[in-house]
């Protein structure tokens, strides 16, 4: 593997040694024997794993904060509104939830 390079799928450059040693060494925390141990295609799959967790993690926290929004919100309307009243995420199904301000307002008079 040493002195190999890949393209990199997202940037369309070449990925030098180092930059698979900082990502194995320091995203994956992988020690260095199992890191040169990895086919180029493993250390593929491990970063896409990492980086699929890393998503998900940043959807709850989007989804968390929606919902805390709306315990905030409802106190002050009129009618009780669900965390989908104020905002759908491009990951949650296609259906339009509307904008949250606007609904806001309606509920508010």
């Amino acid at each position: 593997m040493h002195g190999h390079t890949k393209k990199n799928e997202g940037q369309g450059k070449p990925l030098s040694w180092d930059d698979i040693e900082e990502m194995g060494l320091g995203q994956l925390r992988l020690n260095p024997v199992l890191l040169y141990d990895l086919t180029f295609t493993e250390f593929g799959n491990a970063m896409r794993g990492h980086y699929k967790q890393i998503e998900e993690r940043e959807k709850a926290e989007w989804e968390r904060t929606r919902w805390l929004a709306a315990i905030v919100v409802n106190p002050h309307v009129k009618k009780r509104l669900t965390p989908k009243d104020l905002a759908t995420f491009p990951w949650e199904e296609k259906e339009k939830a509307g904008d949250g301000f606007s609904i806001l307002r309606s509920l508010a008079n």
